[in-house]
């Protein structure tokens, strides 16, 4: 009975202590980034956060100078994995040109985020900084 005790017990502090290893993960965070195309820099703020059932990705484009006004493109973000501070995910966007597929594979290290969405177009890198906290 000892034994099954400490089994419960043991699989109790993994249960409580994984909200808080997520909060650890180097990705969580704000990041100020850009993606350098052959169209151009498009700029953008991935704010990762950690929650009870894993983690986030909320993506903020930041229109280009001289852009007209205009709502931001939709987009919805499905697969992300956060692996210490490794990441992936994958972004579906709808463009005027029709939807598009993005494929994030990348690594933060200190404030340094690095970056490679894969599209039909090939490969794109993408770099950013951790954003200041407000």
């Amino acid at each position: 009975m000892t034994r099954f005790k400490s089994l419960v017990f043991a699989a109790a502090a993994l249960v409580f202590s994984a909200p808080a290893m997520a909060e650890d993960a180097p990705v969580v965070g704000s990041w100020d980034t850009v993606a350098k195309t052959d169209f151009g820099n498009f700029q953008a703020v991935k704010a990762f956060a950690a929650t009870a059932e894993g983690y986030t990705v909320e993506i903020t484009d930041v229109p280009p100078e001289g852009a007209p006004a205009g709502p931001p493109m939709e987009s919805t973000v499905s697969d992300l994995v956060v692996d210490g501070g490794s990441f992936s995910f994958k972004r579906q966007l709808t463009t005027p040109q029709g939807p598009m597929e993005l494929t994030y594979t990348g690594s933060v290290e200190g404030d340094a985020l690095t970056a490679e969405a894969n599209s039909a177009f090939g490969a794109i890198p993408v770099t950013g900084t951790r954003a200041a906290a407000e």
